[in-house]
């Protein structure tokens, strides 16, 4: 299976230290963010890789280069449209992962080898979130997407196969009340999830969000599993208070 991460944003949360460099490789405890999350597959042997870059794409070429250093196989796919919303990225990387599963993470959020290994478990066969629902710390409640978890006894709007006690996401979003668990930021999705994007674009949303497009997969019916999670590390590094703590909780390890 490949994994994609989006590494294709300006960060303007994180300025200045984004003025002169991509987000991706402002560096926590002496090392770039986006390594964290390359090591991270790599130790779930998830080494075939896809960078989709944009604002200063050329120094995330030149640091991660063909992925060797780091035991994996990278290649990139650039997005013109990088300051337009992050599943136009998704999007882009249609061309690498045109018929097949893959893993999709964030190059700003940092995750242990421990979450992928949790969704590698559940199989590739249908799309799936992955979820913490004891998150608790400000620096990763601020501006968190939420979502509402239900069993599958209680979602009767998927073509997904029944599993006794399988949960599913049932709303998703930033504001939505009430909600009883948090997005991670790493996914696994099938190419169904280019069809949702395409179909918002089609029906006149030119920018819609990851949040959005799968919204749009649980309307329609094709459902969104949930892999919980809770109790590994992640952490999604928007704000120079988001680096502080990510640097405390390494220390601390």
């Amino acid at each position: 299976m490949k994994g994609v991460i989006l590494a294709a944003g300006d960060g303007t949360r994180l300025a200045p230290l984004t003025l002169d460099r991509p987000k991706p490789l402002v560096p926590v405890l002496g090392r770039p963010l986006l390594d964290y999350t390359l090591d991270a597959f790599v130790a779930m042997g998830i080494t075939d890789l896809v960078l989709v870059v944009g604002y200063k794409e050329e120094m995330i070429r030149q640091w991660v280069g063909d992925g060797r250093r780091y035991g994996a196989k990278v290649i990139y796919v650039y997005n013109p449209d990088y300051e337009l919303e992050n599943a136009i990225s998704v999007y882009a990387a249609r061309v690498a992962v045109p018929d097949q599963s893959f893993i999709l993470a964030m190059a700003d959020h940092m995750i242990s080898p421990q979450i992928l290994a949790h969704l590698l478990a559940m199989g590739d066969d249908h799309d799936t979130l992955c979820i913490d629902r004891l998150a608790h710390a400000s620096p990763q409640l601020n501006d968190a997407t939420k979502v509402w978890v239900v069993t599958n006894g209680r979602h009767t709007h998927s073509s997904m196969p029944h599993q006794a006690g399988a949960a599913f996401i049932a709303r998703i979003g930033k504001e939505i009340e009430p909600w009883n668990a948090v997005d991670v930021g790493v996914f696994l999705f099938t190419p169904a999830i280019f069809s949702a994007i395409e179909e918002l674009m089609d029906a006149g949303n030119a920018s819609p969000n990851i949040s959005q497009s799968v919204t749009h997969l649980i309307e329609s019916g094709h459902g969104l599993r949930a892999c919980d999670v809770s109790g590994a590390f992640w952490m999604d590094v928007d704000t120079l208070e988001d680096l502080r703590y990510a640097e405390a909780i390494l220390k601390g390890q």
